[in-house]
């Protein structure tokens, strides 16, 4: 026991052995990228984003819609169950081409104004 609490007073008085766990892990690098303090600094470091996001579940969707429309040639489900999973493969589709198109009205907007609306400067 007296060795424990020998090297624990050898390392309170090494600076370099001594560290406050709470500052250390829990305060932020000042290297560190913050999201921001503000609603528009949040959003604009979200944007980008969102496109890849967007991939991402009409990705998921389709290959859950597909599934469900193959399986259910097999099963022969009722024509109301085959519409319903086309118009739901039909809603993600144009959810999809939305953002795909919203992103490319911001970069043509982009490059008529001058303004970066995809990445601005905001913090």
């Amino acid at each position: 026991m007296s060795s424990v609490l020998t090297s624990f007073e050898t390392a309170m008085k090494n600076p370099l052995l001594a560290f406050s766990i709470p500052d250390t892990f829990f305060n932020s690098s000042p290297n560190a990228q913050t999201i921001g303090t503000s609603l528009g600094s949040f959003v604009s470091n979200l944007l980008p984003n969102v496109l890849v996001v967007a991939g991402v579940i009409f990705f998921l969707f389709t290959i859950y819609y597909g599934f469900n429309m193959i399986i259910g040639a097999g099963r022969h489900k009722s024509p109301q169950e085959i519409a319903k999973d086309k118009s739901l493969f039909s809603a993600t589709l144009v959810g999809f081409l939305l953002v795909v198109v919203s992103y490319f009205i911001l970069q043509i907007l982009s490059y008529v104004t001058g303004v970066n609306f995809i990445n601005p400067n905001v913090s």
